[in-house]
């Protein structure tokens, strides 16, 4: 029944596949330092380098890998030119509430330090077009202008990138790069993680936003064992108080034998326009291997994927009146995501409501095309309308 688009970093393919990813391998405290200080540009400590047992031991650069089991990203807030929208098929509005507390499960917590290079400051440009985190996971000397941090990893839409202290003939500097990402965070007002010296660990910032599913949901973060050893960070969240399901699964791949990457939650942070949550996952396999991820989801992205997982799971329950209402919230809250409407128009079908059958696929097909047509008509829960003329004219 279920259509899945699965991303890796950028859109993907399609393919037809179950609701859980958890099989898949994607597969005394040290005051910090205030925004208000660093954007000013006033003397600061320098951050603390954590303590290695001996010199760098260089490594390969990881790639890394986010697996998204549920819908694809739309590109913007209004819906792409010549696509249907939740209204224009005439499917039931839903109403989601006032906005309230976002709330997450499962962070922060403490990190703990040591052979972990954590990034210790995090934050979003100013204008919000770039979520970055900075911190001292480059040991190639000391760079003047480097005090706070000589490594920033940011993501201005799709992807990670990573800017560093360089080496010269006359020893470490700040680069270009690496000076734009310092200046952008700065600028912005950064979050500033504190450490506490009594248990050597580090504080990641809590998340004190609004959103608009707060009536329905409550976020989750949580990592799972893979088969290799190494921990994947999963995203997710859970409806009316319902045990949480993941559609997110964050991984790095590493390029040494038998030393796997595991996964920590180093920061959360919301957007200045209060829309998207920034992601920011700490990947450590070995002394002087530390990888940073920062996964950008839209409010209305996160609050789709796990209400139309969550539904999927009534679903396999063979309760079609709960899986149809859970599948109609995940379609009005990203009305750009094919998956949703599709499932909930299996829903209908199985629910003996062909109206309605017709508007969800009629949507569905809008914003999937052919390949939610293929799909439909190889689909059992569609077995009761296969020769209604509305289903052949829909999936012809």
């Amino acid at each position: 029944m279920r259509l899945s688009f699965v991303v890796l970093m950028s859109i993907g393919g399609v393919a037809c596949k179950g609701a859980s990813t958890e099989s898949q391998k994607p597969p005394s405290t040290v005051a910090a330092p205030s925004a208000s200080a660093l954007a000013s540009g006033a003397p600061i400590a320098s951050a603390p380098r954590p303590k290695h047992s001996g010199p760098v031991k260089p490594h390969p650069v990881a790639s890394a890998s986010v697996a998204i089991a549920g819908p694809t990203e739309p590109s913007s807030d209004a819906p792409a030119t010549g696509k249907l929208t939740p209204s224009g098929v005439g499917l039931v509005a839903v109403d989601f509430g006032p906005p309230g507390p976002l709330v997450i499960k499962g962070y922060p917590t403490p990190l703990q330090l040591g052979m972990r290079d954590f990034a210790t400051m995090v934050g979003y440009s100013k204008d919000g077009s770039s979520a970055i985190a900075c911190g001292r996971l480059t040991p190639i000397g000391d760079a003047k202008g480097a005090e706070l941090a000589d490594t920033c990893a940011f993501n201005k839409g799709s992807k990670t990138e990573r800017a560093m202290v360089e080496e010269g003939p006359s020893g470490a500097y700040v680069g270009t790069a690496l000076a734009e990402q310092l200046k952008q965070i700065k600028e912005g007002g950064p979050l500033v993680l504190h450490q506490d010296l009594s248990s050597n660990t580090l504080d990641p910032p809590p998340v004190k936003a609004t959103w608009p599913y707060a009536k329905d949901l409550v976020l989750s973060l949580s990592t799972l064992e893979r088969k290799d050893g190494g921990l994947v960070l999963r995203v997710g969240g859970s409806v009316a108080g319902g045990d949480p399901v993941f559609p997110v699964t964050i991984a790095v791949d590493s390029k040494i034998p038998d030393v796997p990457y595991s996964g920590a939650w180093n920061a959360v942070m919301a957007s200045p326009d209060g829309k998207e949550l920034a992601f920011v996952g700490h990947f450590y396999c070995m002394e002087w291997c530390n990888e940073l991820v920062i996964t950008r989801l839209s409010y209305a992205k996160l609050a789709s994927v796990v209400l139309n997982d969550s539904g999927f799971r009534l679903h396999q329950k063979k309760d079609w009146a709960g899986s149809r209402d859970l599948f109609l919230k995940a379609t009005w809250a990203n009305p750009e995501a094919p998956l949703p409407p599709y499932n909930l128009a299996c829903a209908y079908a199985l629910l003996g409501d062909e109206a309605n059958a017709a508007k969800a696929l009629k949507l569905a097909i809008s914003l999937g095309g052919d390949t939610v047509k293929a799909r439909a008509r190889k689909d059992a829960d569609f077995k009761s309308v296969l020769k209604a003329k509305w289903f052949t004219d829909a999936t012809g």
